[in-house]
Order: structure tokens, then sequence, then C-alpha cells
């Protein structure tokens, strides 16, 4: 009996509730749900209290959703303009620092150059390059000149000039090969060579030289246009064969091809 009863009361209290969401559903309760939405949108200011500390002096208001919710959206567009500047000052900074490191390269040298910043970047397995501005680069950068970044470091070659767009083949592209010199006691030469991932490798090392890791690799003033002693990097590893005529370095580049935002393009001046 008890069991007839309570499935008897949840028949009815469900099909109660159907009606309601029904009635809902169709407008039939707007009457009552508007006054009593604005009754309780009005009650709910308390909820959005505001308390704020100054010092030792304490602060509290009352604010509505909305002028909550314009609060934020000042606040997050105060956030994102600072994150920008200094976003711009950093860059700025790093700038700033590379262009002096260079210009301390270039202050013993009698080096004619021009820099330029980095207006554009290929980088991937097959082709590593980057695109500098300046103005009638064609009637005064030659195809072959060496780039430098911060330091006096190697990062690459001119490649291409287009009228005043130049574009510099990068140290880890596949397509380019330098002279190369060891800084050790018997100034071993070969070829560093790109296409090996971040990594370079030095080939044509002769045999019979010592080479070791930490060993620092500077161009060897061999290759066309580019003098010696640009930095390019330090000896990794090392790959010698009992029976070749010819061992290998592997090398750790001092530039990455993602740090570069400002290069100087050292121009020949017997060519200029």
């Amino acid at each position: 009996m008890q069991n007839v009863r309570f499935f008897r009361s949840l028949f009815l209290l469900s099909t109660i509730l159907l009606i309601v969401i029904v009635l809902h559903v169709v407008g039939a309760f707007g009457f009552i749900e508007g006054p009593v939405t604005k009754l309780f949108y009005k009650g709910s200011g308390v909820l959005y209290a505001v308390h704020l500390s100054q010092g030792e002096k304490s602060i509290s208001t009352s604010l509505t959703g909305e002028e909550l919710r314009n609060a934020y959206i000042t606040l997050q567009e105060m956030y994102t303009k600072q994150v920008v500047d200094r976003s711009e000052m950093i860059q700025l900074q790093q700038e700033n620092q590379n262009l002096v490191r260079q210009l301390q390269f270039f202050s013993d040298k009698q080096l004619t150059y021009y820099t330029g910043r980095v207006t554009g970047k290929q980088i991937d397995p097959f082709e590593s390059t980057v695109l500098l501005y300046f103005e009638h680069a064609d009637d005064t950068i030659p195809l072959g000149s060496p780039a430098i970044t911060q330091g006096g470091i190697f990062v690459g070659i001119v490649v291409a000039v287009e009228r005043s767009t130049v574009t510099v083949r990068l140290l880890d592209d596949g397509r380019t090969k330098v002279g190369a010199a060891l800084l050790n006691e018997e100034k071993t030469i070969g070829i560093a060579e790109g296409g090996f991932g971040k990594s370079i490798r030095m080939n044509f090392i002769p045999q019979n030289e010592k080479v070791v890791a930490g060993d620092i690799v500077v161009t060897s003033g061999l290759t066309p246009e580019v003098p010696y002693g640009l930095p390019i990097g330090t000896v990794e590893a090392v790959e010698k064969e009992p029976y070749e005529p010819f061992q290998s370095a592997v090398l750790s580049p001092l530039a990455t091809p993602n740090s570069l935002q400002i290069l100087s393009i050292i121009v020949d001046t017997s060519q200029t």
C-alpha cells in the first residue's frame, strides 16, 4: 500500500514539474518572473563589493555587474598595453646591446661595413636565410660579403642582392661553405659547412692535426671576401677514423638563427 502511495506522489510531482517547465517555456510565468528577477538583481549588489587598501586606509564600494565588467575590461586593456610596452623596451635594449658590441668590434679595424635590421627569415631543414634592407644595396654590397652579429660573430654570406634587399645565407644552411681555422698550436684549417641541423661541421681537417673539444673556430681568410678571424663557434666533438686522410669536428655555433635581429655586412673596400 505504501509503495502505491509513493509512486502516486512521484507521478503527481513529476506531472506538476513538467507542467511548470512547459508554462515557463511558453512564457506563461512572465508576469511573475520579471519582477522577481529584478528584485534579486537589485539585491545581488552586495555580491560585488570591492575592498581596497591604501596604506592604513581601507575603502569599500559596491559595483553593479555592468560596472564590474567595464572595470575588468579596462584593467585587461591596461595590462595588455603594459605587456606590449615592456616587450618593445626589451627588444630595444637587446638591439642596443647588439649595436654597441658591433661598434666595438669595428672600432679598431679598418673595415667598411653596413648595418641593418633583419626584415625576414627563412629557417627550416632545407633553407636558412635572412633578408636585410639597405638603400642602394645593389650598388654597394657585393655577393660573397660576410655577415656578422654582435662581437663580430660570423653568421653567413650574401648570396643575392636585388635593389635594396640583401639575402644572407646563414652558416647552418647546407649550401654554405667557408674556410675555417682552429685557434690551436697547429693553426689547423678546414671547411666549415652547414646542413647538420643546429650543428655545423668543420671538414677536411688533416688526420695528423690535434683537435680537442673546446677549441675555438674562426674564419680562415681563405674564402674570398671573408676576412680572417671572425668567430664561428667551438669544437663540440671530434670524429676521426684511423684510415681516413681527414677528420671532422662538430661545432657549436656562437650565434643561432633565431637570435639574429641586427646584422652588419662587411664590404671589401677594394670593390666599393
